[in-house]
């Protein structure tokens, strides 16, 4: 068992998670240290994917059909300097798609890996800084320190790593409560989840000719749709009279699939690439981010119903500012529907067709578009206005049910994904009709089947685990809950943190050497899925402090 490190000794970090927001950190902590003055950091990365860098997300194995829904134009160059951008890297290694603003996930993760090295490279002067396969699994205080437990792949048992500081950047979690895998009881064969797609979704796992419930209709599901067609034998091609896509079967492909969500609608699309708002919607969405900026409401309640207000103000102003404008826009808010759009069959496939057209801008925009270019125009504003609002659960409950209209507007898959979704619709190769008719696929079993619908053959379960810590089955977080160094606000999934991710206890107290960043913050940070390391400041103000503390250790 290592022995706790002496005054003398070079500090140790122990960070636990290899993925983007790892990498960030790290990056962002090289660029604050001088290798040629020292003194050295030792620092070991704890995460189960064979090599650090890319995180399951963008493992570089799987197929073209699994692409990147942000533009990838956000993956900038680091802060060490000791890498390019992936605009950059994209033209040298892939030139084919340095126009592509959503290609394949697996080649951003090639380019992650790269960054990684460009890091560890830099990283020789600091420190020794290794990779540990493993899973964290526990963690205790060791006087100002920690040790922590790490269970290597086929061990029997954990070994302990001593650290000074530990920083938790885990991103998605495995299982959670909720996830069908836990209590499955019906008779159709369940995949647990739709990632890695090459094990999860290969023809042993959902048949060919199979009929595919799905439990989720966001973005797990195109990905699941599209590896279920693109990687058997499925083809899209334009036609040539309206130019829409037309949907060639594939011999291996399901026979249908069919998505299903508790809001009974899909995502919609963002604009075309290069769209570009005309002035006087660039200037509502200005004048909203100023209002935001002045804002700052912290932790007064009233904050989220102002909040609420600019967006749809902003929202309205999009739409030319008259008051019939607003109470669509409220209206729409409140329903997740356009107030002209009928309710009923076939109204999640119009909804879609209609922003489809609206992203391909050959369709007059309304307030489902309004609201998701405001919520996506002002969301670094409104990232920080909210962070670590102290509104009570009620009110919190009314940004939660918001936010989830607002990004189905504003977050949803590139144009090309929805026009193929909108070809597979064509070709019948998805059903929409149990998510129109309300058919839930719960814990145990599927309910509410349309009467007269024939029964699934495979089930799939495309919701991943929340964020946050709440809700999860993770024995490291679970542990730091239990030993109090961790604490949620009631109605909140996250843990809170101070400006530089330190965890804060109960009573307010830092809980110093422990660090968390993404996703186990959630709704005290909000908006952590994204390649964007500028949206939030944990990670520079985190850098800043333990950079000092190393200097401070000379």
């Amino acid at each position: 068992m290592a022995e706790p490190a002496s005054a003398a000794a070079p500090r140790r970090l122990v960070v636990v998670g290899g993925g983007p927001k790892a990498l960030f950190a790290l990056e962002a902590l090289a660029s604050r240290l001088d290798p040629e003055q020292g003194p050295p950091l030792h620092v070991t990365v704890v995460d189960p994917q064979e090599r650090p860098g890319p995180g399951a997300g963008y493992a570089t194995d799987q197929p073209d059909a699994v692409r990147l829904n942000v533009d990838v134009g956000i993956l900038d160059a680091p802060a060490s300097g000791a890498a390019g951008s992936f605009a950059a890297w994209v033209r040298e290694h892939r030139p084919e798609l340095a126009e592509d603003p959503y290609p394949p996930r697996a080649v951003v993760g090639g380019y992650l890996l790269e960054r990684w090295e460009h890091c560890r490279e830099r990283w020789r002067g600091i420190g020794p800084l290794v990779h540990r396969q493993g899973t964290a699994v526990g963690a205790r205080r060791d006087g100002e320190g920690w040790r922590v437990q790490v269970l290597a792949p086929g061990a029997a048992h954990p070994e302990e790593l001593a650290c000074d500081e530990l920083l938790l950047a885990t991103g998605h979690a495995g299982t959670y409560r909720g996830a069908l895998a836990a209590a499955w009881e019906g008779p159709e064969r369940l995949v647990p989840a739709v990632h890695p797609v090459g094990t999860m979704l290969d023809p042993a796992s959902v048949p060919p000719g199979a009929r595919v419930a799905v439990r989720g209709a966001a973005l797990t599901f195109l990905d699941a749709a599209l590896v279920l067609t693109e990687e058997r034998g499925g083809r899209f091609v334009p036609d040539p009279g309206s130019g829409a896509l037309v949907h060639r079967r594939g011999a291996g492909e399901p026979a249908t699939i069919l998505p299903t969500a508790r809001h009974g609608l899909l995502l919609h699309p963002k604009p075309a690439p290069a769209t570009v708002l005309p002035d006087d919607a660039r200037a509502a969405i200005d004048q909203g981010r100023r209002r935001l900026a002045q804002a700052r409401p912290g932790a007064v309640a009233a904050s989220i119903p102002q909040v609420i207000g600019i967006v749809e103000d902003t929202a309205a102003a999009l739409l030319g500012g008259a008051a019939s404008a607003r109470e669509d826009v409220v209206r729409t808010l409140a329903t997740g529907r356009e107030p002209d759009l009928a309710e009923g069959p076939g109204s999640a496939e119009r909804a879609l067709r209609r922003a489809v057209d609206v992203a391909a801008g050959t369709v007059v925009p309304g307030p489902a578009w309004a609201l998701g270019r405001a919520w996506s125009g002002l969301y670094p504003q409104i990232t920080r206005a909210l962070r670590g609002s102290g509104a009570p659960e009620p009110v919190w409950r009314e940004l939660r049910d918001a936010a989830q209209v607002l990004e189905r507007f504003a977050f949803g898959p590139p144009l090309i994904t929805a026009r193929k979704l909108l070809a597979m619709l064509d070709s019948g190769a998805v059903d929409l009709s149990w998510l129109e008719a309300g058919t839930r696929i719960g814990p145990r079993r599927i309910t509410g089947v349309p009467a007269g619908a024939a029964a699934a053959d495979v089930v799939v379960d495309a919701v991943l685990a929340p964020p946050g810590v709440r809700r999860l089955h993770d024995p490291l977080l679970e542990q730091l809950r239990a030993d109090g160094h961790l604490h949620i606000r009631p109605g909140r999934r996250g843990a809170v943190v101070d400006e530089d991710g330190t965890a804060l206890d109960a009573v307010g107290r830092r809980v110093e050497g422990l660090v968390l960043i993404g996703r186990p913050t959630e709704d005290h940070v909000i908006g952590h899925d994204t390649l964007n390391r500028h949206l939030h400041d944990e990670i520079d103000h985190w850098a800043r402090r333990l950079a000092g503390r190393v200097r401070e250790h000379a």
